[in-house]
């Protein structure tokens, strides 16, 4: 914090929660959703909270504040939304799996608080129950866009720490020292390329949809410097998946970007450091026709998973088991989620983490298309664009389970899914919600920053 007060930041945080849980439950249910939207991707600094009684579980007692909150106020729990069966369903499928996964490994059944596996798993839903959340607890555009806004400080500060840590490094030549996970913890570098992949296709959706040029101004900068971020990464999975972002993008809504694509293509040796084109190179060698060790020892993790797969090829060996295996040099992941689903659910588990994939994808996709308010439709085209980024970006290891990198999905779902209810009402309905909002406004004064950001979005 550059003030001395280093050592503050937990008992912030923590004095920060307690008053975040009490005004959900006994004034505003939207009030935890501000207090964890800045917070998800700072894993590092959510540790500061595991050293005060139940800090650890700060996430999950917020999310319960919010449901509380909702029944207190006698406001729906759940929002009716296109995504709930599905949901519903694979919290139960991937549960199930969980049970099933105990028997392949021979180990206690996760019935009981404690198990490792069962914590894997509520962690794990965690992310779902965050959409649940956002979904009945935003009510309007309004707290839609402050959401907003703290997820883009939030952003860019892990962005500007990440700066700082590697601005001074020398990246002429590439080397695994020169790489940083920033904030991400142990999500790692990887994780943290995923997650500014996905945050800058996110942006770039937002600004091709929106009419306020200082909100497109403001989404391209922020899209620029997680770009920055992502280059310095030296990660080959998240330019993949920012390239695929790029491309699908292009396709569905701004031609240019197709266009610049192309061009970059053409010059991307001569603008980039020499150790992003040395990282790039080192995957394949021309000259002996081999792959560096690092992709030929996801290759054999591959195949070694598949050989798992042969045996059990319906329902697999059980949700959250290859961690336990020790099978390749002691690795406990595949280094591709959608192998590791195949392996742990086998084809039907596959069958339906697609589908959920899918389904998200194209209800984004077709909202942004069919959405009356421009703000509304950029939702649901940032839904759709993080969808592919994140789907591009889990080929080459688990990027989809960990909170840090893909916990923001979840909340722009959540806002889709409030928008989509916003935009069926009938106008009777929307103009009573209207006078209702500006009641509990009355005689209040937004902060000039959140009232700048409202206009710029509007």
């Amino acid at each position: 914090m550059h003030f001395g007060l280093e050592w503050a930041i937990g008992y912030l945080l923590y004095a920060g929660m307690l008053v975040a849980l009490c005004l959900t439950v006994f004034w505003k249910p939207i009030v935890g959703i501000y207090y964890l939207a800045p917070l998800i991707p700072m894993q590092t600094i959510r540790y500061r909270l595991n050293e005060f009684p139940l800090g650890g579980s700060m996430i999950g007692l917020v999310l319960l504040a919010v449901f509380i909150g909702l029944r207190r106020h006698k406001e729906p729990m759940l929002l009716k939304t296109p995504w709930n069966r599905m949901l519903w369903f694979y919290i139960g499928f991937t549960y199930v799996s969980l049970v099933l996964g105990a028997f392949y490994l021979d180990s206690d059944l996760p019935f009981f608080p404690g198990e490792k596996r069962l914590g894997y798993w509520q962690e794990y839903v965690t992310m779902l129950a965050l959409f649940f959340a956002v979904a009945a607890a935003v009510k309007n555009a309004r707290q839609m866009k402050v959401i907003l806004l703290l997820m883009c400080v939030s952003v860019f500060l892990l962005d500007r720490n990440f700066w700082e840590t590697v601005r001074d490094r020398d990246f002429s030549t590439f080397s695994n020292d020169l790489r940083d996970e920033g904030g991400m913890g142990y999500a790692g570098v990887n994780g943290l390329a995923a997650f500014e992949a996905q945050f800058a296709i996110f942006l770039l959706c937002m600004s091709g949809c929106l009419r306020g040029v200082r909100a497109k101004i403001g989404c391209l900068a922020l899209a620029g410097y997680s770009v920055l971020c992502l280059m310095y990464s030296l990660s080959r999975g998240g330019y993949a998946a920012f390239l695929a972002g790029w491309v699908v993008l292009g396709m569905m809504r701004q031609r240019i970007l197709l266009v610049l694509l192309l061009a970059f293509l053409l010059v991307w040796t001569a603008v980039v450091p020499n150790a992003v084109k040395m990282r790039v190179d080192m995957t394949y060698n021309e000259d002996t026709g081999d792959i560096d060790h690092s992709a030929q020892l996801r290759v054999e993790m591959w195949d070694d998973a598949m050989t798992l797969f042969a045996s059990s090829p319906v329902l697999g060996t059980g949700f959250y088991t290859y961690a336990f295996m020790h099978r390749v040099l002691e690795y406990q992941d595949t280094h591709n989620f959608f192998v590791k689903v195949l392996l742990e659910t086998g084809i039907i588990g596959m069958l339906v983490f697609l589908w959920l994939l899918l389904r998200f994808f194209w209800l984004g996709f077709r909202f942004s298309r069919q959405a009356q308010d421009p703000f509304f439709a950029a939702l649901g085209l940032g839904l759709a664009g993080w969808v592919v980024t994140s789907a591009v970006a889990n080929f080459f290891g688990d990027r989809w389970t960990f909170l840090q990198v893909n916990g923001y999905m979840w909340v722009i779902a959540g806002l889709v899914a409030r928008s989509m209810a916003l935009e069926s009402q009938s106008p009777q309905q929307a103009q009573t919600e209207a006078k209702q909002d500006t009641r509990e406004e009355n005689g209040k004064v937004a902060s000039p920053l959140v009232a700048w950001f409202g206009e710029a979005f509007a």
